[in-house]
């Protein structure tokens, strides 16, 4: 499309497409990359200082469409003050008149129709850039918004599970310290079974003596 090709911002989107494409394959995926997190935050930062630039350079060809169509104006506005002109003059000489009000009637009529047909031209002209800038940015801020709604997802996809390998880990290592600490409990118990009556229980009198 010829629009991306004059746009900075498909430009930095071409870089970014290419960095990722060239990015190593996560161990045991078809699908994830490993990505340097600087090198992506460089290309978000390029289309968020970009992206205005765009949005102004096409804001500046709608508010050529003013000038279009003042231009169109003052050319129309000549060509009635020539054929005035030239009405005046042939009006001027009587042995012609009837002649020259049938040549005036059609100069006019033919300068109003080209006045008429200029303006047309110029509307249309001015409209077609205008719808053209403001689907440009359209184009721009969707493409920008699913890339940065698909990086966040992406990063929070991997948040998601670092938590959850890390609740794992946490859960195995509760659960073995559990055991560990049950395990504990039980031979202290024993050795205490083993260890025979309190010799203060089977002869009370014994601190006495």
């Amino acid at each position: 499309m010829e629009r991306k090709m004059d746009s900075q911002i498909f430009g930095v989107i071409d870089e970014l497409e290419q960095y990722i494409s060239e990015c190593k394959p996560k161990l045991l995926s078809n699908t994830d990359i490993i990505c340097e997190k600087d090198v992506l935050q460089g290309f978000i930062d390029d289309l968020r200082r970009k992206a205005p630039e765009e949005i102004a350079r096409y804001q500046k060809i709608i508010s050529n469409q003013d000038s279009i169509l003042d231009n169109a104006r003052k050319t129309a506005e000549g060509l009635i003050e020539k054929a005035t002109a030239q009405t005046d003059e042939m009006l001027s000489q009587n042995e012609i008149m009837k002649k020259a009000y049938e040549q005036a009637d059609a100069v006019t009529r033919q300068t109003m129709e080209e006045a008429q047909l200029i303006l047309d031209n110029a509307t249309n002209e001015a409209n077609a850039c205008r719808e053209a800038a403001m689907g440009y940015m359209e184009d721009v801020m969707n493409y920008v918004e699913g890339l940065l709604s698909s990086s966040s997802r992406t990063v929070s996809d991997q948040y998601d599970s670092l938590l959850n390998a890390l609740n794992s880990k946490l859960q195995a290592v509760k659960s073995d310290h559990d055991s560990l600490r049950a395990s504990r409990n039980g031979r202290s118990q024993d050795e205490d079974e083993r260890s025979g009556p309190n010799v203060s229980t089977v002869y009370p009198d014994s601190d006495r003596e």
